[in-house]
């Protein structure tokens, strides 16, 4: 478990670093994470090594929103004032996902058949 860790940590950073060298506007996490997927992808890392640790995280997952949660109070009096358009960008993104996600559901589906 410990070397799932450190790869998972490991493509992190390097998208980090990515992020930095090349400027681009998209999160160094978010980077990593495909770097992290397409490694998996290619068979160039195990999916073996990497199960456990991401199955912990996954577990633990409502942890790591505690912080964010927290660092909302901060901001209390803007979200008091704009709550309802905060409401309407949340259920407007939220049907967006959906939408999209089941477009890309029947299209791969369609894939499949052929």
């Amino acid at each position: 478990m410990i070397r799932g860790f450190m790869l998972i940590l490991a493509m992190l950073s390097l998208g980090t670093l990515i992020n930095e060298i090349s400027g681009l506007p998209i999160p160094g996490n978010v980077i990593g994470m495909i770097i992290l997927f397409l490694c998996l992808y290619l068979k160039i890392i195990p999916y073996e090594w990497v199960k456990d640790a991401a199955q912990s995280l996954t577990r633990r997952m409502s942890l790591f929103f505690i912080p964010a949660g927290v660092g909302m109070m901060e901001y209390l009096d803007m979200i008091q004032n704009n709550w309802l358009m905060i409401s309407v960008t949340i259920v407007g993104s939220m049907f967006a996902v959906m939408l999209s996600a089941g477009f890309a559901g029947e299209f791969l589906g369609k894939k499949e058949d052929k």
